[in-house]
């Protein structure tokens, strides 16, 4: 990516007024650095909250529960590479034929991906924080493009980060994904200060479902109290 164009992505990443619009900010500048996909994961427990609970991704729901329940993680090279050492690690399917890795070998090339990287991120000591990139294009060279990747996603991180002050957990935007239509506008009403009864009479269901639903979504976006909710509703762009 010319400096220029660095330059203006990441300004529109560091101006993004919700989390659609640093999604999609980051997303295109991503596209254009030749990846077709990212995960990026902050202060992780362990590397299978990678893949479990990112905190910005262009994969689908499906795709992030067929990983986990399929039980690709055990077999995932990037993910032992996350547990054994910090440094950026820049591959290519060839690399893991003929090692215990030969499955996800076969497994990536059969997704048509042609190689990609994986590069640590500044987070809390003890914690795993990386992004993890895809590529479909065989001529790219991702360690030419390292400054780069690691300059917009730690933009990203930070706006992210700004979206989330004053809350004690990141946001968990793969378990928004995971909510209902329901829920999701349960969701809305809790943003706009509306009680569980309240709620109920707006939707046409028990104040004892609703409550069921709310300590589902808590559950769900990874919060512990209604105000929280709200706030996670807010910065998503979405609130009225």
């Amino acid at each position: 990516m010319m400096l220029k164009k660095l330059a203006e992505a990441c300004a529109k990443i560091a101006n993004a007024e919700s989390l659609p619009a640093l999604e999609a900010n980051l997303t295109k500048a991503m596209n254009e650095l030749g990846f077709v996909s990212y995960n990026i994961s902050l202060n992780r427990n362990d590397p299978l909250q990678f893949m479990e609970r990112p905190l910005l991704t262009t994969w689908t729901t499906r795709d992030l529960d067929i990983y986990v329940n399929d039980g690709w993680f055990d077999r995932d090279p990037l993910m032992s590479h996350l547990q054994r050492n910090k440094a950026p690690l820049f591959w290519q399917p060839g690399m893991w034929d003929g090692t215990p890795y030969q499955e996800y070998s076969e497994y990536v090339r059969h997704q048509g991906i042609a190689g990609g990287a994986t590069l640590p991120l500044f987070g809390s000591p003890g914690k795993f924080s990386a992004i993890t990139l895809l590529t479909i294009d065989k001529s790219l060279q991702p360690s030419d493009m390292a400054h780069a990747i690691s300059i917009l996603t730690n933009m990203a991180t930070a706006r992210m980060v700004a979206f989330t002050e004053g809350l004690p957990c990141q946001y968990n935007v793969h378990g928004f994904k995971q909510l209902s239509g329901l829920q999701v506008e349960i969701i809305s009403w809790i943003a706009r200060g509306k009680t569980n009864h309240e709620i109920a009479l707006i939707v046409g269901r028990t104040e004892r479902a609703i409550a069921y639903h709310v300590s589902e979504i808590l559950a769900k976006i990874s919060v512990t109290s209604r105000a929280q909710a709200a706030a996670f509703y807010a910065a998503l762009g979405l609130r009225e």
